[in-house]
């Protein structure tokens, strides 16, 4: 009885409330509501609802679902930041607070949406230093923007017509006594709600310290902020070994699971001793594109001849979802790079077991190119710190006749390194190993400055045209145009033949949930596997050329990381220090720098396994408990390998440490290889 008498009188109440609504005239209304304290929630209730706008489009996307449990988290959040409007006693002051509090957090929603359109992760504040290449990033924005992005500010037009025409106007009224007890109010509020709901957000955030999207899915997206500005205050003490002697000694302990794991294949070792070595980083360039036609035409033909040719490496996945300067670093000293570049633009003065250091050991001229400007992600002062014989960037090329935007065409780039490196072979007595990084399949992928375009892209995208995936296409085509033509010329000039060619895409092209692309490769937008197309975000096109080795395909799941062991497996290099191992040694799984993990049939989001074949989670218990036991033991490893190559970089534990290491692994070889003279 009491109950129903309840519910009758809320009933009442709304309707009386709604009556008041319609029958009151709403200049008036909004004016009270401009006026008073109400204003506060009704910026709560704006900030609210941005937020859900944000997360359906993103971390949650279609088939995740929002939680009601974040919902309430964020919630808990938006209340923190609107409770201080309540301690104004100036209804001006207090509007003024609220419009500039909502401002600033559209910018963030928005600023963070843009990002994850463009690299599928959250932005950091670590990412501020970035500004610096403002140009490059302004360059992709157009590609992001999407129409319901508009509701990020649409309420702002809306407040400032009604403000201007005065159809509303925010009253100069002192509507409350500022008594203690209001203070006391609103600060008990706040602590309440901050001592009991937010710290388990925080907690999350830190628990997926690794994993971004997680982050925010477990602790909010103003849960990440918080603790994203802590670890960047922090950074440099937020590591896991400190000291020199606590990495190692978790190193030593990795690598002894890694040769214990996968079983050492010996077969190609020293094959590739004193030849020339090119290796080769393509733009944007995704596995999903090879041997792929579109209306009747492969999208890659060069590179699928060179592939099918030579050694095609199906999935090779790179170590981060963010810049080409992420990808290099790993290449060159097989560590995981840290985020968006930081590794070059912080930590370039390093001390690493570099790849050029070993060729150079090995009696190699070193030579490295690239397309743009020297002070691009800080190429300049990061190659200054290697053994490189032989710069070239945008300014030392001779013919710059066709950019896009800042980069040399690929064709130009090919050109007038295999000038460079034939002449290179002429002059030295020793073998040169030659580090290109091509960059015209960029993103936005438009391909502006290209002379006779058309000429050169040969596939028709169809439908497909203007979109973001028919132009990534044709960028990806014209790449190819131009690999064809870098390959035609070393084999005119005689070089081919006696060359090591490591070919390799260096991160992402297309946004992971892009509708035309779920539908280019087979799904169906409604209902797509979701551990696919995160296999798909990261897997890159990769190959080589080693003479003497024809028609083998490597499937095992492998990583930019490997590189670097591989050339020195196949060279003969003395490898100090690397994170990966040899792409021959067929390595049981791989990681990301956010802890994902992948396996040959399976994929490790940070929260649970799922099988790649179908997109289901996979109860371990339920697998046979060998193979349950080594999917745990990878998730495991992957972090410690994260941990180890982390603490290495912020760190600079190499530094001082590395002949040292070089010596100790010398003695180890020695005593290694007098064993098996003895048996």
């Amino acid at each position: 009885m009491k109950i129903n008498l309840g519910i009758r009188r809320i009933k009442n109440s709304i309707k009386n409330a709604w009556t008041t609504f319609k029958e009151k005239d709403k200049k008036e209304l909004f004016t009270e509501i401009f006026s008073s304290r109400y204003f506060a929630l009704f910026i709560f209730i704006i900030i609210f609802l941005k937020t859900i706008v944000f997360l359906v489009d993103t971390v949650f996307y279609k088939n995740h679902g929002i939680w009601p449990w974040h919902l309430r988290q964020t919630a808990f959040f938006i209340i923190i930041l609107v409770a201080p409007m309540l301690l104004f006693r100036k209804s001006r002051w207090r509007f003024g607070y609220g419009i500039i509090l909502n401002f600033l957090v559209s910018c963030l929603l928005f600023a963070d949406e843009l990002y994850y359109e463009y690299a599928s992760n959250i932005i950091s504040v670590m990412q501020a230093g970035n500004l610096q290449y403002k140009n490059e990033i302004i360059a992709a924005i157009p590609s992001l923007l999407k129409i319901r992005q508009i509701l990020y500010f649409i309420d702002f037009p809306i407040i400032i017509y009604f403000l201007a025409s005065k159809k509303v106007k925010v009253e100069k009224v002192k509507n409350f006594k500022f008594k203690p007890i209001a203070i006391m109010a609103v600060t008990i509020t706040i602590l309440c709600t901050y001592y009991h709901f937010i710290p388990e957000s925080l907690e999350l955030v830190t628990g997926y310290i690794y994993n971004k999207k997680n982050s925010v899915r477990y602790g909010t997206i103003y849960g990440f902020h918080i603790v994203d500005i802590i670890n960047a205050i922090t950074h440099n003490d937020n590591v896991k070994y400190e000291e020199y002697g606590d990495m190692i000694k978790e190193y030593k302990k990795f690598k002894e699971f890694q040769r214990e794991e996968n079983a050492e294949n010996l077969a190609y070792s020293g094959i590739a001793e004193g030849k020339n070595v090119i290796i080769l980083q393509l733009e944007s360039v995704q596995n999903f594109v090879t041997n792929k036609t579109i209306n009747g035409k492969e999208i890659t033909p060069n590179l699928n001849k060179f592939l099918k040719e030579n050694i095609q490496i199906t999935n090779m996945h790179a170590t981060s979802y963010t810049t080409t300067a992420d990808s290099e670093h790993s290449v060159i000293t097989s560590l995981y790079p840290l985020e968006n570049g930081e590794a070059f633009a912080k930590y370039y003065g390093n001390t690493y077991d570099n790849i050029f250091q070993l060729f150079k050991d090995k009696g190699y001229y070193t030579m490295y190119a690239h397309g743009n400007y020297a002070y691009f992600w800080n190429r300049k002062n990061v190659t200054s710190k290697l053994p490189i014989d032989k710069k070239t960037f945008l300014e030392n090329f001779k013919d710059r006749s066709e950019l896009i935007r800042t980069y040399l065409s690929d064709e130009l780039l090919y050109k007038q390194t295999v000038d460079l490196f034939e002449k290179a072979i002429e002059e030295n007595e020793g073998p040169v190993v030659y580090d290109i990084v091509a960059s015209s399949s960029h993103k936005p992928f438009e391909l502006a400055g290209i002379i006779d375009k058309y000429k050169k892209v040969s596939i028709d995208v169809g439908d497909l045209a203007g979109t973001e995936l028919g132009n990534y296409l044709e960028a990806v085509n014209y790449a190819d145009y131009a690999f064809g033509i870098f390959i035609n010329l070393l084999k005119e000039r005689g070089l081919y033949d006696d060359t090591v060619i490591v070919v390799f895409g260096d991160h992402y092209g297309m946004q992971m949930y892009d509708e035309n692309l779920i539908q280019f490769l087979g799904y169906n937008k409604n209902d797509y596997n979701d551990a696919r197309m995160q296999f798909e975000f990261s897997n890159v096109l990769a190959g080589m050329r080693v003479p003497g080795i024809k028609n083998l395909v490597i499937d095992e799941p492998v990583s930019k990381s490997d590189i670097k062991p591989t050339l020195a497996q196949l060279c003969n290099l003395k490898d100090t220090f690397s994170i990966g191992m040899s792409l021959f040694e067929r390595k049981s799984y791989i990681a990301i720098n956010n802890g994902k993990v992948i396996t040959k049939n399976y994929y490790y989001d940070g929260t649970g396994w799922f099988r790649l074949s179908d997109g289901e989670e996979v109860d371990l218990s339920a697998l046979p408990e060998e193979e349950s036991k080594k999917l745990k033991t990878y998730t495991e490893k992957a972090i410690d390998e994260i941990d180890i190559s982390s603490s290495v970089v912020i760190k600079n534990l190499l530094q001082n440490n590395l002949k040292k290491l070089k010596k100790e692994n010398e003695e180890a070889l020695n005593v290694e290889n007098q064993v098996i003279a003895e048996e």
